[in-house]
């Protein structure tokens, strides 16, 4: 899988280098490649231009602050119609914290998921507590959940369906963690347990 994260942050190097660790071919884009050379560090993911990450991505993780996504479907429409968009940005203090609906007006043809918004960083790089593995709520297309289930278990998480079109009660887990932070840290996830 050629997996594209736009973004060279805490969220968006933690998940391009396990990505590629994996053995995805993963290129992470950055508005200033050079400065993120180290980004991906020793584990295969490339820091290139965004639109050299695009060109030819089967997936587009977009792991930039919440409040440039816009920016970037605008000027990135074209490449981005008929991609899987797994979208884990958070706009923190906006009234929707997701950009589903700012994917289906701008890009229209793209595919929409979300996934990984709903914990720090810090569980990416140590998806695993007391030998469990944490679990990662995400919502997707039917069609497309197979493809964000392989990114999440690459990841080291276990993936948990919500079924399509739940990005809003997607993000009530990430204000359900949020709070948690500040009392248990940010390497806090959630289990559930069945029969």
């Amino acid at each position: 899988m050629n997996v594209a994260v736009i973004g060279t942050g805490n969220i968006g190097g933690t998940l391009g280098r396990a990505l590629a660790r994996a053995g995805m071919d993963v290129r992470i884009g950055s508005r200033r490649p050079e400065a993120a050379a180290s980004v991906g560090g020793d584990s295969g993911a490339r820091v290139v231009t965004v639109d050299e990450a695009l060109e030819g991505a089967d997936v587009v993780l977009i792991a930039v602050p919440g409040g440039r996504v816009v920016d970037f479907l605008r000027d990135h429409a074209d490449v981005l119609d008929g991609k899987l968009i797994v979208d884990s940005a958070n706009r923190i203090g906006w009234p929707t914290a997701n950009s589903s609906a700012d994917v289906a007006e701008l890009v229209p043809g793209a595919r929409y998921a979300r996934a990984f918004n709903s914990y720090g960083w810090e569980v990416f790089e140590r998806p695993v507590f007391d030998g469990e593995r944490a679990d990662l709520i995400y919502t997707a297309e039917e069609a497309d959940q197979a493809t964000v289930e392989q990114l999440i278990e690459a990841v080291g998480l276990r993936p948990i369906p919500l079924g399509p079109g739940q990005a809003d009660m997607l993000d009530t887990a990430l204000r359900l963690m949020l709070p948690l932070f500040p009392r248990y840290g940010r390497h806090t996830a959630l289990r559930f347990l069945t029969d």
